[in-house]
């Protein structure tokens, strides 16, 4: 059970700091179920409430990556390498899967096949498809926030950082292809 205080990454939505643990005062809710009601950090005016024993619930709520796990992760970018998916609908599901479960790799390894797609697009004269742009969008802004209160660091440098790692390892993969 988490505390008032607390951080977690709540689904799709991102990160959202526990106000407090409480019972919600509504016809048709048991009196004695506790709720979380928890603020977007990206969104102050927010309210969100969630059961404490959510089984069944479509949303994954977890806690924030501890510093040594979230360094580990940035280390990793060079090996987040994935096939693409053709198929429109089967990698929607893929970037929704990752999203909406908060899956810190998935989601860093989304960033970075991303980012690297929209830079070849670019070369192309093209734009990344919405979809695929609006999904690293979201991705970004719900791992960047994650990275930013884990490292105590701004959102514009771990975004740079990101963005130098994942350019290194590209530049690297072409340098030794195999």
């Amino acid at each position: 059970m988490y505390r008032k205080g607390d951080y977690v990454i709540y689904g799709c939505k991102g990160v959202c700091q526990i106000r407090e643990v409480t019972t919600l005062n509504m016809e048709g809710i048991p009196k004695d179920r506790l709720y979380y009601e928890m603020q977007l950090v990206s969104d102050p005016g927010s309210t969100i409430f969630t059961p404490v024993e959510h089984e069944g619930s479509r949303s994954v709520m977890r806690p924030l990556l501890s510093e040594d796990e979230a360094r580990d992760l940035l280390r990793k970018i060079p090996e987040l390498e994935e096939e693409w998916i053709r198929d429109d609908r089967a990698r929607e599901a893929h970037y929704r899967d990752a999203v909406n479960h908060g899956d810190a790799e998935a989601m860093l390894s989304l960033i970075r096949q991303l980012q690297l797609r929209r830079r070849a697009r670019i070369e192309q004269g093209k734009k990344l498809p919405v979809m695929d742009s609006r999904y690293l969008k979201t991705a970004q802004d719900n791992l960047f926030q994650e990275f930013s209160i884990v490292l105590d660091a701004s959102r514009e440098k771990v975004e740079s950082y990101v963005a130098e790692r994942i350019r290194q390892s590209a530049e690297q993969k072409k340098k030794n292809p195999v």
